[in-house]
């Protein structure tokens, strides 16, 4: 099965290996996927939309740190941010929580990947699908999606 990001990805010229997992919806977490990768966890990557106003922003972070949503905000030029609900993910994003990936989100004002993404050659990020990854290029998903790098995560206590 191709995804629009698949497509997308095919069209920009950049390769990808596809990686497919089962899990159940109810168990659905970035660290379960990245176990079923066999995957570390700061490799594997989960996608968060945040608005401010009408502006939707995409924050991209490993599974096992949590947005700072201060960093962010500050990261995006605007005063303050909020996650978007699950249930607007799917008219504001285009895509549903699970299958949520930096490629192809509708308009969006920027995306921002955590600086430590600079840790890995190849990272993990969402297919586009409910149980679909993709390894990827870290320097060419980060050039092809025209994406800041920043600190944005909380830090460690």
């Amino acid at each position: 099965m191709k995804t629009n990001a698949m497509r997308m990805l095919d069209q920009a010229k950049i390769s990808y290996e596809v990686l497919e997992y089962d899990l159940d919806k109810d168990l659905f977490s970035g660290e379960a996927v990245s176990d079923l990768l066999g995957m570390e966890y700061g490799q594997c990557y989960k996608t968060l939309a945040l608005k401010h106003e009408h502006d939707l922003f995409i924050c991209v972070i490993s599974v096992k740190d949590e947005l700072d949503l201060k960093k962010c905000a500050k990261a995006c030029g605007v005063k303050n941010v909020e996650m978007v609900h699950v249930k607007d993910l799917l008219k504001l994003v285009g895509y549903e929580r699970g299958s949520v990936t930096p490629v192809g989100v509708k308009k969006n004002k920027g995306i921002i990947f955590d600086d430590e993404v600079n840790n890995y050659e190849q990272i993990e990020i969402s297919g586009g699908a409910y149980g679909i990854g993709l390894k990827i290029n870290r320097e060419e998903l980060l050039k092809y999606l025209k994406a800041q790098v920043e600190d944005i995560v909380k830090d460690e206590v």
